[in-house]
């Protein structure tokens, strides 16, 4: 608690001088074109002060043992680009798996091994503005400093993407929670950055449905109420929960109408939550934009989303890394967005899924901004996809962003209503807390990720009918309640499933691969 009161206290001093800044269409343009220039530049800096100028750094000991001084990067850089060099450095060992950038595995490379600490991984470049947990979607949530001023940094992505459909001005509507949970807060403060406050701001759940704890409810307050004094009229979070999705159909559908044009930033299947409750209603969303990440946009989402008379904008973002991408104007799917070179560098590297003979093309990243929170220096994370060049047309390709990434997925997670869940939590539910409550052994469980006919994501609990259930009703609830114990976002990554019905029953042999291997976790890619 102290320290979730320190984290707020620094965030509001550091609140009015970020506000004075405000960002242009061509202000934006302008930094991203320099930005793009610079990279390989920023790069040498970013590693020179963060990395080779900091002994604590876990990079270090990976360079020192592949015998790659500064000068030795300089000059790959210079003769061969920043994407060879990552890659000619990923060869010599100079990589981060997931795991061990999650800290908990060792890093290990040629018999050195190197222990990080639970901030090794922090910029050391930028003041934290305090810190808050990762969602823990890949097991034990990991601490994540906060920098405000990166809001600044992302906000010309955000800018520019408006820019590039038509969006630049157009009132906006949130579905987002406030902290621990969500970006509701950061999402208005970006707002009043490029001039164009948030019109209202629903929450997902409202006080009755999820036990926020009053500290992150204050903080929120004390930072709106501050922005309301420095001038900028900003929307209070109203309670709206998923059953009720009809009140921000409404709210666009208003806002188009009197305007000509709306957007709604919610997650994926929140928006399709909207867009179905407008379709049941009879209220046409044309003029209406939802743009939406958090979960892949698959073609049975977008598909009834586009069915209401709305649009849709897909946008790619990570905990540890923020802002990766924001929709193509002229795009191959739906899920096509533009990787933002400016500011990420990336390769990909062939990854085995766990407990498959299954390869993906993972994506590792590297930052180039000093004023990001975490330092990566070809660190993997768990989402795969395409990654390439294209000359679309479309204004993000004219300033110079033509790398392009779709058809991203993670090969870990399992995903509902855009909250992630991965094997740590709930193997050991199916593994230990479901036999031992309801009998049976781990193979006698197994959870799936699985689209309905609607398109919602359900999670689906399949267990063998060799296992004497009295009541089927009872074991659901019981991974709900044991997903509660962890922390605040466990408990309310709890609320957002039960009121969505994400987890679903059936009963039959949970399957096996053809290698013999018995996954706890399926998910059904499309």
């Amino acid at each position: 608690m102290a320290s979730d009161l320190v984290m707020f206290g620094r965030m509001a001093a550091r609140v009015p001088p970020l506000l004075r800044n405000r960002i242009t269409v061509d202000g934006a343009r302008q930094t991203l074109r320099r930005r793009l220039e610079e990279r390989g530049e920023r790069f040498l800096d970013v590693v020179e002060r963060g990395v080779y100028g900091h002994p604590e750094s876990p990079y270090l000991p990976l360079l020192r043992e592949a015998r790659c001084e500064l000068g030795d990067l300089r000059v790959m850089v210079r003769d061969r680009g920043v994407e060879a060099t990552l890659t000619s450095l990923r060869e010599a060992g100079v990589y981060v798996r997931f795991e061990e950038f999650k800290g908990r595995e060792p890093i290990e490379r040629n018999g050195r091994v190197v222990v990080p600490g639970p901030r090794a991984f922090d910029n050391p470049l930028v003041k934290s503005d305090g810190r808050s947990r990762s969602s823990g979607s890949t097991g034990t949530p990991t601490q994540i400093p906060h920098n405000l001023y990166r809001v600044l940094d992302t906000t010309h992505y955000h800018l520019y993407g408006d820019h590039v459909h038509g969006l630049v001005n157009a009132p906006t509507v949130l579905w987002r929670c406030r902290p621990p949970l969500g970006s509701g807060l950061t999402q208005v403060l970006r707002s009043i950055l490029m001039g164009n406050v948030s019109r209202c701001w629903f929450e997902p759940m409202g006080s009755e449905e999820v036990r926020v704890p009053a500290r992150f409810r204050l903080a929120s307050q004390l930072i709106l109420r501050q922005c309301r004094l420095l001038g900028h009229p900003v929307p209070f979070p109203r309670p709206a929960p998923f059953s009720r999705a009809i009140l921000v159909a409404r709210a666009a559908a208003e806002l188009a109408g009197a305007e000509g044009r709306c957007q709604v930033r919610a997650g994926v299947s929140m928006a399709l939550r909207v867009a179905l409750a407008a379709i049941e209603e009879g209220i046409g969303l044309e003029g209406v934009t939802f743009v939406a990440g958090g979960e892949p946009p698959t073609p049975a989402k977008v598909a009834r989303i586009r069915e209401s008379g709305a649009r849709y904008v897909p946008s790619y973002s990570a905990s540890d890394i923020g802002v990766i991408g924001i929709g193509c104007a002229n795009p191959v799917d739906e899920s096509d967005v533009h990787f933002f070179a400016d500011g990420l560098a990336a390769i990909q590297i062939p990854v085995q899924i766990p407990g498959t003979a299954q390869e993906v093309d993972a994506f590792c990243f590297t930052t180039l901004l000093p004023s990001s929170s975490r330092l990566l220096l070809n660190v993997e994370v768990d989402d795969f996809g395409v990654m390439e060049r294209r000359a679309c047309g479309c204004p993000f390709d004219e300033v110079g962003f033509g790398t392009h990434l779709r058809r991203i997925r993670s090969y870990r997670k399992l995903t509902g209503e855009g909250i992630n869940l991965i094997d740590g939590e709930m193997v050991r539910i199916l593994e230990e807390v479901l036999p031992r409550r309801f009998g049976g052994d781990p193979h006698d469980y197994q959870l799936h990720e699985r689209e309905d006919a609607d398109g919602f994501t359900r999670l689906v609990l399949v267990v063998n009918p060799a296992v004497a259930l009295r009541d089927e009703g009872d074991i659901i609830p019981v991974i709900l309640k044991t997903l509660a114990g962890g922390n605040v976002y466990a408990d309310s990554a709890r609320e957002h499933w039960q009121q969505a019905g994400t987890f679903r029953l059936e009963r039959r042999e949970p399957e096996w691969t053809g290698r013999g291997k018995f996954p706890p976790l399926v998910v059904h890619r499309v």
